[in-house]
Parts: C-alpha cells; structure tokens; sequence
C-alpha cells in the first residue's frame, strides 16, 4: 500500500486561502474559514492583534460573501516555504496575492470593484486529530494541517469602473467618445461627447414685416390703428 502525498505547503495554504475568500455565501466561508485556521489562531493583521472571531469578519468583508458582493477573483504572485522538521506536514508559508471583489451594485452601469493587495505569512502546524471512527467507503484523505499563526499586511481600495463602449455609436460623425486620462494615469472611462453644429454655414434669420417680433399686422383700408386712419384706396 502506497503512502499518501499531502499538497506542498504553499499549494495547501493558496488553496485554502482561495477557497476563502471566494466563497459565495457566510455558511461556505465559516466551513473554509475553520477548515484553514486553528481555533487557537494568533493574528496580527496590519500591526495589530486581532481575535479570531475579528479576524474572521475581517477576511469575510474581504470576500464574494461579504454583503453587496457576487464574486472575487484570487491571484498569488509570489509564495515561498521553509519545511518543519516533519516534512510538509508543519512549516512557514509566505505569499503575496490581490483579489478583485466585484460588487452587485452598478455605478453608470458598470459593476465596482474592489482591489485588496495582501502579504501573507503563515506557521502551520498539524492541530487536528483524525477523526473516529474511520469509514472505509469515505474517499478521500484527511489533512490535519491548520493555521495557527498568521501575520498579514492589506490594503483595499476601489477600482475606477468603465463604461461598455458599446453604450456609444462610434460610427456616428456627430459623436466623438475619445477617452481622456484620469488623475492618476490611468483611464476612468469615456471622455466628454462632443456633438458637432448641424450646419456650419448657419446665419441668422430674418423675419419679415416691420416690426421686431415676426410678421406686422394686417391694416385693412379704412381701418383705424390707434390714433391714425388708413384712408389708402378710399376715393
């Protein structure tokens, strides 16, 4: 019988890790959030010591779950490991990851979005006993390994939105949607509309008749106007 090869400690802990914040409602991230943590865990989040149960809430306002949100996209950039003395069961894990929260909430039509970008540090040690009685007809394997240590530096911040360029008629002639760069470099959608005259050659309109507001009254002959009588055609 061959023995079982548990995931490295840099895959189990991204695994985990991602599991947790993209899970889709609170019942699916409390289940990952103790499959990864150890029920004695000492945080340090951002230079200060938080509870669990904070901790908790603080990784849960992070994630797809949190209220307002529909999903997250997890990406690890860098992950190092140094291995305890028994193998990958117990080490120290370090990795550095962004997630993208979208919101459920549209601003000019398009989702916002957040961007929260983390380094993340992690002694594990294998706190959990294999539970009794085991069931042979249970595929699977069990993995003891939780975190008990966790040191984490994060920042959050929302992302600009884009608006579809489909939203506009680019083939329109009369309609310019150039985008113009934002404060910071970047671009925050399309710039202003501009909407060329319709005749380039317009000139100002005169009326006809003599007075200043449109056509003048119609004097009929032997009608009196005021103080004067028309006598034009009379004999």
């Amino acid at each position: 019988m061959s023995l079982l090869v548990l995931p490295t400690l840099t895959a189990w802990t991204s695994s985990r890790l991602t599991t947790v914040l993209s899970a889709k409602n609170s019942a699916d991230f409390t289940t990952a959030f103790d499959a990864t943590f150890a029920r004695n865990v000492n945080v340090t989040f951002n230079g200060k010591h938080l509870s669990r149960e904070q901790y908790q809430a603080q990784l849960l306002s992070q994630s797809s779950a949190a209220a307002g949100e529909q999903g997250a996209s997890v990406s690890v950039q860098g992950q190092l490991e140094v291995q305890g003395d028994q193998g990958q069961i117990s080490g120290v894990v370090g990795l550095f990851y962004t997630s993208l929260v979208d919101s459920e909430f549209l601003v000019m039509g398009a989702p916002g979005e957040s961007k929260v970008t983390s380094s993340f540090n992690a002694i594990i040690q294998p706190t959990e006993s294999r539970p009794q009685p085991i069931n042979p007809h249970i595929r699977g394997y069990f993995d003891p390994r939780r975190i008990v240590t966790v040191n984490q530096i994060a920042t959050d911040q929302s992302l600009h939105f884009t608006i579809p360029s489909a939203s506009f008629n680019s083939n329109s002639p009369a309609v310019s949607t150039q985008s113009a760069p934002g404060p910071f470099g970047g671009r925050f959608g399309p710039g202003p509309v501009h909407l060329d005259p319709i005749d380039a050659n317009a000139r100002q309109e005169t009326l006809p008749g003599n007075g200043e507001f449109g056509v003048g009254p119609v004097i009929i002959p032997g009608e009196t106007i005021g103080d004067k009588t028309n006598t034009k055609g009379q004999a």
